[in-house]
């Protein structure tokens, strides 16, 4: 009587092929996760800037732009975004470091900088 099965041999060389393809595709999905993350970051700046940019039209009628300084958090209290956006570059286990709102006096030169701009300084935005 012959049984029908799969030798060891075999077994070891479907699990190695697929070995090689799970290798294979592994870094691919870190450059997903990083790209994800790089658009996530430019979205929660820009939703800071237009903030930023609804407060100053509101409050400063003499179009003196960054002549009162404010924070992230202030533009929550104020009502003028919903909650504090959280970087995707942190870890998660450290309190939520909030994004820095850079605003110079008398032009339209507001921006808003990622906390990890160390290592991201390419997320600066606009």
């Amino acid at each position: 009587m012959k049984t029908k099965g799969f030798t060891l041999i075999e077994l070891l060389i479907v699990i190695a092929i697929l070995g090689i393809l799970v290798s294979l595709i592994l870094p691919r999905f870190a450059d997903v996760r990083e790209d994800a993350n790089s658009k996530v970051c430019v979205a929660n700046m820009r939703g800071l800037v237009s903030a930023m940019a609804i407060y100053e039209t509101r409050q400063n009628t003499d179009a003196n732009w960054g002549s009162v300084p404010y924070t992230v958090a202030s533009l929550v209290d104020w009502g003028y975004i919903a909650t504090e956006p959280r970087c995707p570059y942190e870890d998660g286990e450290s309190s939520p470091v909030s994004y820095t709102l850079v605003a110079s006096g008398g032009g339209l030169t507001d921006r808003v900088t990622c906390p990890n701009v160390g290592s991201y300084a390419d997320h600066v935005w606009p």
